[in-house]
C-alpha cells in the first residue's frame, strides 16, 4: 500500500508538470485557476488542482490536447458519448498496451490461472474507439475469427455464437442482452458458456437476470472502463464491490461542491498511464459511487467502491426536482412478465415516457398494467407515466449502446 501510494504521487506530480509545460489545454486551465505545479507539495494540495470537465475536453482542439513536440506513438480515440457528449483524446501506444496487460491479468485471475481458449469477443470496431485499439492488440493472441463488431446484424452475432459455443464471452451488456433475447426465443441450450465479461456500460438488474436465465452456468464479471481513464475498476471475485485499478488511476469521490465525501458522490479520475493527453482530475465520466470503508474478504489491498450507483446524466427528476436514481426504475420492472425490452425517457420533471417491446406471446394489457403497478409503487407518485408500445428500441445513431434510461433534462452545472 505505501509503495502504491508513493507510485501514484510520483506519477501525478510528473504528469502535472508535463501537462503545464507542454499541453495548451492545461496551461489555460491551470492559469485560470491560479494553479502552478509548485503548489502540489503533498496530498492535501490535490484539491488545488482544477477539475477537467467533459465540456472543456470536448471543445478543445487536437492542438490543445497534445504537446507540439510529441514524439510518442499515439492513437486518437473518441469516447462513446454515453453521457451525451463525446470527446476525443490522444493515447500513447504504451498506455494501450498497459490497458491490455491489466485486462489480461484479470482474465487469468478469473480463470484461476487456466485461461479458457474457446473465446468470443464482441467489440465496437469503430476505428476511433478504445475497444478497436484494444482489439487490434488482442489480435496478436486471439484469431480474428473470434472478434466481431457489435455493429454486425443481430442475426449474424447470434449465429456466430451458436456456431462457436465459446466458454468465454466478452461483450457490452446491451449487445449480449439483445443476443440473449433472441436465444431465449429460440429456446437454445447455452449451458457450455462458463464465463461472461461485461464492460463499458452499467449492467442493470433486468439484464443480469436475463443473462442468468439464458446462460445458467456462466459467471458474470464486470470491469469499469472508459476511453478517458482506461481500466478504472474491476468487480471483486466475491461480487460485493469494485476494486480500483490503483496502478492505473487515481480515483476520488467528491460531492456537488467538489469536496471529498464518503457519501454518494461523483467519480473523479486521474489516468496514471497516458502522457499524450493527460487526464487529470477528470469529472466527466458522469458516474456516481461511494467508498467501501471495510477491508475486502478477498484480501486485495486496493481501495474499493460500492456498486456504481448510476450515471448522473441518466438521473431522473421528480416533480419537486428531487433526483431519482435510474435503478429505482430498472429494479422495479425487471420481473414484469412479458417484458422483452424497455426504455425510459424523461423530457420534463415529473413525467416519464416508458417505451416497451412486449414478448410476442404476451398480453399488452397485462404488460402495461404490470409496468404501471411496479413503477407506481417504486416512484410513490413522484412522476406521471406515459407508456408506449414499440416494435424495436434501437441504439442512437453512431453508438452500439441501447440506454435503458435517458434524461433529456439539462445537467446541473
Amino acid at each position: 500500500m505505501p509503495k502504491r501510494r508513493a507510485h501514484q504521487w510520483r506519477t501525478l506530480r510528473s504528469l502535472v508538470q508535463h501537462a503545464y509545460a507542454h499541453i495548451p489545454l492545461y496551461q489555460r486551465l491551470f492559469d485560470e485557476a491560479g494553479f502552478t505545479p509548485a503548489m502540489l507539495d503533498d496530498w492535501d494540495d490535490l484539491s488545488k488542482l482544477p477539475f477537467l470537465t467533459k465540456p472543456a475536453l470536448r471543445t478543445a482542439t487536437r492542438a490543445d490536447l497534445i504537446a507540439k513536440d510529441n514524439r510518442d506513438d499515439i492513437r486518437w480515440l473518441a469516447s462513446s458519448g454515453s453521457t451525451g457528449i463525446p470527446a476525443s483524446i490522444a493515447r500513447t501506444e504504451d498506455s494501450l498496451w498497459h490497458y491490455m496487460a491489466c485486462n489480461t491479468a484479470l482474465y487469468y485471475d478469473w480463470c484461476q490461472g487456466k485461461p479458457l481458449t474457446n473465446v468470443l469477443y464482441l467489440v465496437d470496431m469503430a476505428r476511433d474507439s478504445i475497444d478497436f485499439a484494444a482489439a487490434d492488440l488482442l489480435s496478436t493472441t486471439v484469431p480474428d475469427s473470434r472478434i466481431f463488431s457489435v455493429h454486425d446484424p443481430l442475426a449474424k452475432l447470434t449465429r456466430e455464437l451458436l456456431s462457436i459455443v465459446p466458454g468465454f464471452i466478452s461483450s457490452y451488456p446491451s449487445t449480449l442482452r439483445a443476443i440473449a433475447l433472441e436465444l431465449r426465443s429460440q429456446k437454445r441450450d447455452m449451458n457450455k458458456i462458463r464465463l461472461i465479461h461485461l464492460t463499458s456500460e452499467m449492467l442493470d438488474a433486468h439484464t443480469r437476470h436475463l443473462l442468468g436465465q439464458v446462460f445458467p452456468n456462466a459467471r458474470l464479471i464486470e470491469t469499469y472502463t472508459s476511453t478517458e481513464g482506461g481500466l478504472v475498476a474491476w468487480q471483486c471475485v466475491l461480487g460485493s464491490r469494485w476494486h480500483i485499478a490503483e496502478t492505473n488511476v487515481l480515483c476520488e469521490i467528491v460531492d456537488d461542491e467538489g469536496l471529498p465525501t464518503n457519501d454518494l458522490g461523483h467519480i473523479v479520475i486521474t489516468d496514471l498511464t497516458n502522457t499524450a493527453t493527460p487526464i487529470l482530475r477528470y469529472r466527466g465520466l458522469g458516474d456516481l459511487a461511494r467508498w467501501e470503508p471495510e477491508s475486502c474478504p478477498c484480501g486485495s489491498s486496493a481501495r474499493s467502491i460500492r456498486h456504481i450507483e448510476g450515471r448522473s446524466a441518466a438521473m431522473l427528476r421528480a416533480r419537486d426536482g428531487v433526483l431519482i436514481s435510474p435503478y429505482v426504475i430498472t429494479n422495479a420492472i425487471e420481473e414484469v412478465p412479458g417484458l422483452a425490452q424497455y426504455q425510459v425517457v424523461q423530457k420534463q420533471p415529473g413525467m416519464l415516457e416508458v417505451r416497451i417491446v412486449a414478448e410476442a406471446s404476451a398480453s399488452k394489457n397485462r404488460v402495461e398494467s404490470g409496468v404501471q403497478a411496479a413503477l407506481a409503487s417504486a416512484l410513490e407518485r413522484a412522476a406521471d407515466l406515459q407508456i408506449t408500445f414499440v416494435s424495436k428500441i434501437a441504439a442512437p445513431s453512431g453508438s452500439h449502446k441501447v440506454p435503458l434510461v435517458i434524461s433529456e433534462l439539462p445537467l446541473a452545472a
